[in-house]
């Protein structure tokens, strides 16, 4: 009988469970570091069994964000549960994070990726897609935003009263994009939407959010648009690059295509339910992906013209 994966060199609960205000659309988020790659595979499979949203590190790549001010870093100074950390080496390393006075940057990238769903293929799957991304996009403009004021809050709804406070929104966004955390929770959790039902919840969000960061609306075109238009640049973000692929995966199956006959496509859908693990390596073959999935839809084509 095979034994238990061993702890990593540092775990931490972080997120609602460790500040205590999970509820029933919380993921149950938890932090595994080690300089050893096998242990952090194993025991972040043997995680993600029990039902965690497991955020995997090794010290080199946390360290890394350490350096350069990431705020997730931050996130887990101020709110991370430490339930191991044999070298104290976790512990040392939030002691010492000091956040940066500027995040312009990443609130551009961020803008950036918000913009994906400027234009999205018709159904209601593509609009649930929307609505995850623009609660990704709208977390993160808040933590980003409320950084540069000094104040650092990361649960979802603290943000948006926070963002009123600031001046960022007004009452009625906040309710609409209260919304979104539901919708998100659904769209993860593989569940199905009515068509244009979700799509206008996105256009009321959209509306209440700083148009300068933002899209104004989310068009609907036709899916074989969406696989034919050119990508993101390369040198945007890795998560950016994954979540276009997402859009164009779900447009691939609209226009007929089956991508799960390509070996490379399944392995691609694999690594969308794991950005956290794999946007890195997703990234890296983002234009062979877009290749392949414009092939099948020229294949899926050709067979209907025959």
């Amino acid at each position: 009988m095979r034994s238990a994966p061993a702890f990593a060199a540092s775990e931490a609960e972080f997120g609602s469970s460790a500040r205590g205000d999970a509820d029933a659309l919380s993921d149950r988020d938890f932090l595994i570091v080690d300089d050893d790659l096998r242990v952090l595979r194993e025991r972040s499979a043997a995680l993600q069994a029990e039902g965690f949203s497991v955020a995997s590190y090794t010290f080199h790549k946390l360290e890394h964000l350490s350096r350069v001010g990431a705020l997730f870093v931050q996130h887990l100074r101020l709110e991370a549960d430490v339930l191991v950390d044999r070298d104290g080496r976790l512990g040392r390393l939030l002691a010492s994070f000091r956040p940066k006075s500027s995040y312009s940057a990443e609130i551009s990238d961020n803008g950036a990726l918000a913009r994906l769903i400027a234009r999205i293929p018709p159904g209601p799957v593509a609009e649930m897609w929307a609505a995850d991304v623009l609660y990704v996009t709208t977390r993160n403009f808040g933590v980003l935003s409320l950084a540069e004021r000094g104040r650092y809050v990361f649960a979802y709804d603290a943000i948006l009263d926070a963002l009123r406070e600031e001046g960022f929104l007004d009452r009625g966004a906040v309710a609409n994009l209260r919304q979104l955390r539901f919708m998100k929770s659904l769209y993860r959790g593989d569940a199905t939407g009515s068509h244009g039902v979700v799509g206008l919840k996105v256009q009321s969000a959209l509306a209440g959010l700083p148009h300068g960061h933002f899209p104004r609306v989310s068009s609907v075109v036709p899916a074989a648009s969406v696989l034919s238009a050119p990508g993101p640049a390369e040198s945007g973000s890795a998560y950016l690059l994954l979540r276009d692929l997402e859009k164009r995966l779900i447009a691939a199956r609209l226009v007929g295509c089956f991508p799960e006959l390509d070996d490379g496509l399944v392995k691609l859908g694999r690594w969308i339910r794991n950005p956290r693990a794999y946007a890195n390596l997703a990234a890296g073959l983002a234009p062979e992906f877009r290749a392949r999935l414009a092939a099948l839809q020229d294949r899926h084509l050709l067979s209907r013209a025959g």
